[in-house]
């Protein structure tokens, strides 16, 4: 089995479907989700994988773990059935541009008129307790009224690199979503296969992503077959069954983990990827049931192997993902996510921040990790976004 990086680029638009039912959207757009999610792209790649190696479909179907390729090999093995991906995993999706990987951008990053701020950690303040006690929320920094989100919105890794640093980056390292592709409203009816004949009254409409010329969706994958080829160029990937090109690149490296320097005090858990957490917001490793540290809500926890204290967060909304799940002809329970660009501000307990930066840029947190979720990177907290008036430092 070897690492390696597959490259998507559509032939024309494609369709993620969110996870609404048609029958739900009242007579609205059912809109489309991009990047894909990983369980429709491992999809393709598991069908990229089986075509390459010979096989036929409608034995593994009935056999699943006894089918044998014509080389010998068990597909199931390879490729796994259903929610099992045989021995497949995925660190990550990722947008690249003119051969550029791109990354999602922290929502901490304001737009402020021309230029760009961050967000800092403001002073619990008594007497304003929130549903999670009297904790510390994310603010304005100083002599700044109002700032726009960088919410859909991918960063170079250069810029990425400056966020990491305790920087921001500059315009030409920020890309908004209409930089990179399109959204199209499609109109459909639905239609009888047996007579292929339209069905009265049953119209419905759903929006697809048309990604500009340059742009192509990267998979980080491990556990391909050593002699596995892309024979096809071609797979059909997402919805309606979308034409896309795909190729073998060599795998990308992600930007390098920041050195702490005297203003750092603490450490900014970034989300690259959507995370699947038990625990709703907080990641797992982390206490639910919070402490009170000198008057101020905190929750403390272990994180590969790491003592942290949590201080506070910058989450965005929650992403539904569900899909239809092909192995039992059944929609999947639709899920709520934590969004890529969801940043948690933490103390590391011993103080040694290189340490905890070793062993926590790059890992992953929460559940379904195979399918490349919980992606973190580390930050630096500087000293200028870090209240801790009133609290020993």
């Amino acid at each position: 089995m070897s690492a390696s990086t597959l490259s998507f680029q559509a032939l024309d638009t494609l369709f993620f479907r969110e996870s609404r039912p048609f029958e739900a959207i009242g007579g609205s757009e059912l809109s489309s989700l991009f990047p894909p999610p990983p369980r429709t792209l491992m999809g393709a790649v598991r069908t990229a994988i089986g075509d390459a190696l010979g096989a036929d479909w409608n034995l593994f179907g009935d056999a699943k773990e006894n089918y044998t390729l014509p080389d010998g090999r068990k597909l199931y093995d390879l490729i796994g059935y259903g929610d099992k991906l045989g021995g497949l995993s995925l660190h990550g999706i990722w947008l690249t541009l003119n051969g550029e990987r791109l990354y999602p951008a922290p929502l901490f990053l304001l737009q402020h008129g021309e230029e760009y701020k961050r967000l800092k950690i403001g002073e619990a303040k008594k007497g304003a307790s929130n549903n999670l006690g009297n904790t510390r929320l994310p603010e304005l920094p100083d002599k700044v009224a109002s700032g726009q989100p960088l919410e859909n919105t991918w960063l170079t890794a250069a810029g990425l690199d400056a966020v990491l640093c305790g920087n921001v980056p500059t315009k030409d390292q920020i890309y908004s979503a209409g930089q990179l592709f399109e959204r199209e409203p499609r109109l459909g009816i639905a239609r009888n296969n047996d007579t292929r004949t339209a069905i009265d009254g049953l119209l419905y409409q759903s929006e697809h992503v048309r990604p500009k010329n340059d742009l192509t969706i990267e998979a980080d994958i491990s556990g391909l077959p050593d002699n596995f080829g892309i024979t096809r160029k071609m797979v059909r990937l997402g919805a309606e069954g979308r034409l896309a090109g795909i190729q073998s690149k060599p795998s990308c490296s992600h930007p390098a983990s920041p050195q702490p320097d005297t203003n750092s005090r603490g450490l900014i858990l970034m989300l690259m990827s959507t995370a699947h957490l038990k625990q709703r917001w907080l990641p797992d490793g982390f206490n639910e049931q919070p402490e009170i540290q000198n008057g101020i809500t905190v929750w403390r926890g272990v994180v590969e192997g790491i003592a942290l204290t949590l201080h506070s967060a910058v989450i965005g909304k929650a992403q539904r993902e569900g899909g239809w799940n092909m192995a039992i002809r059944a929609p999947r329970p639709a899920e709520s996510l934590v969004p890529a660009g969801s940043a948690y501000y933490c103390t590391v307990d011993n103080g040694n921040h290189a340490e905890a930066i070793a062993a926590l840029h790059g890992k992953q947190i929460g559940s379904d990790q195979n399918l490349g979720r919980g992606i973190i990177f580390c930050g630096l907290w500087q000293q200028n976004e870090f209240n801790l008036s009133g609290e020993q430092q």
